[in-house]
């Protein structure tokens, strides 16, 4: 990074996030566990190099669940290829550390220090790590800079950048084509990601690759093991219709048409999971129903399956991709709100996927409504619409089936590529 950018980072920008941070934890939980968890780390992090003094060490970056999930294939990949090597997983955010899976494949997982020059390069010289990934967008100057200093390489994997990202507004964009400039290799996760941070570099000697999304090989990888857990069969037959992860914004669209639906074709099911399924959002969902005479029912109320009523509320986090499974189309949340949700796991399914007007968040999205297996909904009589059709044409509903898991098969192999491309980097 230039001399200037890293002198306003460190004189202006650090300080006032770190002042931010120590004041909000004073009335956050979930801060004030990040910051106590930081200072844990330090300890782990001694006692695991005074165990393993030589071995050589990948750091994985993620800065929260979503981003680890990404980057579990790439670790294991990286772990059986060389067994040798100790992969140590780093998060920014509590929950991300807090609810990540503990994978036999990570040596440690810990918290990333605050972003001060000085903590970074403490951080470097107590890990010594061969190389440090960083997954998806979170990059870190000081660490970065650290890095560099200490000759230890830097990626960037599954990157993206949209073409109206805020990182090419004129007040930032220096200051992120500094900060991408000093990565060694960057992977994007499309040719069209890979021109926009072209576009934000500009002719520099980093190695930038399309290398594909590693969601994908997650999302199989989950499909197959999820599919051998035993979860009930909810209905014995008909038509289901999966609603999963909605917001009270996206239930006022969907609830109507889903009662719509359910007055006018008699073998019409529905699984509803609130993104949240706390009790004031069950509750609400019952309501709406009961107000309507159709009688509900919550998943942990179910003493045997399949079951008499028609709607099932799922009241537990944790088994929407494996009811997705169960269903014939899916509507995923978010949509309506700010940004869509997860719409690989109903994909890989292969279920025709609804979802609200705001989807460009999600380049998986984008790919579903142009191959035709995802659906974009304007409001609740587009919703009403497209699954009436779909019901009623058994043909459509097959075709865009078809689609929606065609996008995901032919995603596929971006972690093998990005092994690859780690390990020949050597």
């Amino acid at each position: 990074m230039t001399i200037i950018w890293i002198f306003l980072y460190n004189v202006i920008i650090v300080p006032l996030g770190f002042l931010s941070i120590q004041i909000y934890a004073l009335f956050n939980e979930k801060m004030k566990e990040g910051i106590y968890g930081r200072k844990a780390s330090w300890y782990n992090l001694k006692r695991f190099r005074e165990k393993h003094p030589s071995k050589p060490v990948f750091l994985i970056h993620s800065a929260s669940l979503g981003e680890f999930e990404q980057a579990k294939p790439v670790i294991r990949g990286l772990k059986a290829i060389r067994p040798d090597a100790l992969i140590v997983a780093s998060f920014t955010s509590p929950s991300g550390f807090s609810h990540a899976e503990r994978l036999p494949e990570v040596a440690l997982m810990i918290y990333l220090p605050f972003d001060t020059f000085l903590r970074t390069r403490k951080f470097i010289q107590k890990l010594k790590p061969q190389k440090i990934i960083f997954v998806t967008y979170e990059l870190w100057p000081n660490l970065i800079i650290n890095a560099k200093r200490h000759h230890v390489s830097t990626y960037l994997m599954s990157a993206r950048i949209r073409e109206n990202s805020s990182k090419f507004k004129p007040l930032v964009r220096d200051f992120f084509r500094a900060l991408y400039r000093s990565l060694d290799y960057i992977f994007a996760i499309s040719e069209k990601d890979r021109k926009s941070v072209l576009r934000l570099t500009g002719s520099v000697p980093i190695k930038l690759l399309t290398l594909g999304d590693t969601r994908y090989d997650q999302v199989i990888e989950r499909a197959k093991r999820r599919i051998a857990m035993d979860i009930p069969k909810l209905f014995d037959d008909g038509f289901i219709f999966i609603v999963g992860s909605i917001w009270p914004q996206d239930a006022k669209h969907v609830l109507p048409a889903v009662v719509k639906v359910l007055n006018e074709f008699s073998n019409f099911r529905c699984i509803l999971a609130p993104h949240e399924p706390h009790e004031y959002a069950l509750e609400m969902l019952e309501d709406h129903f009961i107000g309507e005479n159709f009688p509900t029912i919550r998943l942990s109320q179910i003493k045997a399956t399949p079951v008499r009523e028609r709607i099932i509320l799922i009241d537990r986090i944790g088994i929407l991709a494996e009811l997705y499974h169960q269903a014939r189309v899916a509507f995923v949340g978010g949509g309506f709100r700010n940004s869509v949700h997860n719409v690989m796991e109903p994909a890989v399914a292969g279920l025709p996927v609804l979802f609200g007007p705001n989807y460009h968040n999600s380049r998986e999205a984008e790919l579903l409504v142009e191959s035709g297996g995802g659906f974009s909904c304007l409001d609740e009589r587009h919703i009403y619409k497209i699954i009436k059709n779909l019901i009623k044409n058994s043909d459509a509903c097959e075709k865009a089936s078809h689609s929606s898991r065609k996008i995901i098969m032919d995603n596929m192999g971006a972690s093998a590529r990005t092994v690859k491309e780690i390990l020949e980097n050597e």
